[in-house]
C-alpha cells in the first residue's frame, strides 16, 4: 500500500517507457529493500466514531425519493453489525504534463482497511473544488458497491458510511441542503453525492489534511509524513 501512488503514476508509461522511468522504478525497488516489511492491521473491533462529527438535515424537499439500494434477495443477516468509513482526497493538477488531478480513496470495514485506490482523473479540473468533488463522486460509487456486496454476504451494516474529506467547500456543499451550485460542469457529481447523503448511504465530516489517510495516495510525501500516515493502519 505504501507504494500504491508511485506504481499508479508509473503505470501511465507502460506502453512507451523511457530511461528515466527505469530509474524511478529502481528507486521504488530500493525503497522496498531498505524498509521493513509492514503488514496491514485487520482489526475487527468497532471504531470509535462520534456522532457529533456529523450533522444531519431534512432532505425531503430536495430528494424526497432518495433511498439506499437494498438487495431484494439478500440473505438473512448474521453476526455483529459492521461500520464502514472512508477517507478521500485529491491532488489538484498534480500531473505537470497535462494538469490532471490524482484521486486517493481508503475504505475501512470497522478498523480493517479493505479497499484502497489511487488513480489519475479523466478530466482536467480548473479548481480544487472540482477535483475534490470528482473524487467524492467516485467514493460514493465505491461505498455503494461495497455496502451492497456486504449485504449479499449476509453482513449487517450499522448506519450510514462515514466519509472524511479535507476540502471545506465540498464538505459544506455535500451535507447542507440549502447550498447552491453555480458551476454546471460539476452538477452530476454535486447531485450524486448529495443524493447519497439524503438516502443515508453516507454522511460527511471534515477531516484536516494532516490526518487524512487518503493523502498518502494523492501526492509524493516526505518520509516522516509517509510514516505518520502508515502507522495509522499498518504495523
Amino acid at each position: 500500500m505504501d507504494i500504491l501512488l508511485e506504481t499508479s503514476l508509473m503505470s501511465s508509461y507502460l506502453a512507451f517507457p523511457r530511461e528515466g522511468h527505469l530509474e524511478q522504478a529502481l528507486h521504488i525497488v530500493g525503497y522496498l529493500k531498505s524498509h521493513k516489511k509492514m503488514r496491514l492491521l485487520f482489526d475487527s473491533a468497532y471504531p470509535k466514531i462520534k456522532d457529533t462529527w456529523f450533522q444531519e438535515y431534512d432532505w425531503f424537499d430536495f430528494y424526497r425519493d432518495a433511498k439506499e439500494a437494498i438487495p431484494p434477495n439478500m440473505p438473512e443477516a448474521r453476526g455483529r453489525d459492521v461500520n464502514t468509513t472512508c477517507f478521500v482526497d485529491a491532488n489538484h493538477a498534480g500531473n505537470v504534463q497535462n494538469r490532471k488531478s490524482q484521486t486517493g480513496i481508503l475504505i475501512f470495514v470497522n478498523k480493517a482497511p479493505v479497499h484502497w485506490y489511487s488513480k489519475r482523473q479523466n478530466t482536467v479540473e480548473a479548481s480544487t473544488f472540482g477535483a475534490e468533488f470528482c473524487a467524492m463522486r467516485c467514493t460514493v460509487e465505491m461505498i455503494e458497491a461495497l455496502r451492497y456486496k456486504l449485504r449479499m454476504f449476509g453482513v449487517p451494516i450499522d448506519g450510514a458510511a462515514g466519509v472524511f474529506c479535507d476540502n471545506e467547500a465540498v464538505y459544506k456543499n455535500t451535507f447542507m441542503p440549502e447550498s447552491t451550485l453555480k458551476k454546471k460542469h460539476h452538477s452530476i457529481a454535486y447531485h450524486r453525492c448529495r443524493e447519497a447523503v439524503a438516502s443515508k448511504t453516507i454522511r460527511i465530516a471534515k477531516q484536516g489534511t494532516e490526518r487524512n489517510l487518503a493523502d498518502l495516495f494523492t501526492k509524493v510525501l516526505t518520509a516522516d509524513r509517509r510514516s505518520f500516515l502508515l502507522d495509522r493502519f499498518t504495523y
